[in-house]
């Protein structure tokens, strides 16, 4: 019994302490509290509640995301409260796109209506930001030609994040009668893929040229150098040289990205590219490895030129 008194005790101050800090709206202390208390015991339904609101109230967006969706995975019966703080994140975050959508999704479903009165307003709010947005997109792809690389990719990921996919005819122009480098031509093309574009693209890249319909591409995150050869290059790495993963890793990721979507198994196979890219990386810690397609490497080095 002694073991269990102080427990039950220590429960039930921390969980007093979060109530006084709310009171006093200490967000900060609460924060801390809140740590303490799930370092020890799980949140009941009440207290899950009470820890969005915080999170809400610190502007905290991520984090309430991140709890809200662990949330309700869990199946908890506050489903209304938890999506309406969930809605809420995607808001704080700017991903009005995806709050619309979610929104549209689960609106027929909301039987308790002051759910719904919540809703409504939440969704007025995102379609809002996402009619204004457009409109500075719009001005945005008028002076393209005059952005910055950095500043080409923001509005590109705009577009995409915000799912305004009417633009298709001008990115297809820009792709048509401009040169730009090769990272921006592979956001414009998977911008394409999102658009459903079925109108052909001619693609010229390290003195390969391809032509593709971005609808029926499977898009950055699933390259065959994403998908199969950076795994096994990693897995080669963390056998004695450990210590540069996430470098090998991040560069990969560009290179990825430079080269898509051109088919890199029609270069070179893929198991050349393994080796060479273990050598380039083993390289970088004065390894030497002198069995290796000199041309795969070769190619490497100019794409690491690029970024």
């Amino acid at each position: 019994m002694s073991d269990i008194i102080p427990f039950s005790l220590s429960e039930k101050k921390l969980k007093e302490d979060i109530r006084k800090a709310e009171l006093t709206q200490d967000l900060d202390r609460m924060y801390e509290l809140f740590e303490q208390y799930e370092s020890q015991f799980e949140l009941d339904e009440a207290l899950a509640i009470k820890k969005c609101d915080m999170l809400y109230q610190m502007r905290a967006f991520l984090e309430l995301r991140e709890e809200a969706i662990i949330l309700l995975k869990q199946g908890l019966n506050k489903y209304d409260e938890l999506m309406i703080y969930y809605i809420k994140s995607l808001n704080g975050l700017e991903q009005y796109y995806e709050s619309v959508e979610v929104i549209n999704q689960i609106i027929d479903e909301v039987r308790d209506h002051k759910t719904r009165m919540e809703l409504f307003p939440l969704k007025e709010y995102a379609q809002s930001k996402l009619d204004s947005n457009h409109e500075q997109l719009t001005q945005s792809l008028a002076q393209f030609h005059q952005l910055n690389a950095r500043e080409q990719t923001h509005v590109l990921l705009q577009l995409i994040d915000n799912g305004h996919y009417d633009f298709k005819e001008t990115i297809h122009y820009l792709l048509s009668h401009s040169t730009f480098e090769n990272n921006i031509v592979s956001l414009m093309i998977e911008y394409l893929r999102f658009a459903q574009s079925e109108s052909i693209v001619t693609v010229t890249k390290y003195g390969t040229t391809v032509n593709i319909i971005p609808k029926e591409l499977s898009g950055l995150e699933h390259t065959t150098l994403k998908s199969i050869i950076l795994p096994k290059v990693i897995e080669n790495l963390e056998d004695g040289a450990i210590h540069i993963v996430d470098e090998a890793s991040h560069i990969m990721n560009n290179h990825s990205i430079l080269l898509y979507p051109l088919n890199i198994e029609s270069l070179f196979p893929i198991e050349d590219w393994i080796v060479a890219y273990d050598v380039y990386f083993k390289s970088m810690l004065g390894i030497d490895d002198n069995v290796v397609n000199q041309d795969v490497l070769s190619y490497i080095y100019q794409l690491d030129k690029q970024w």
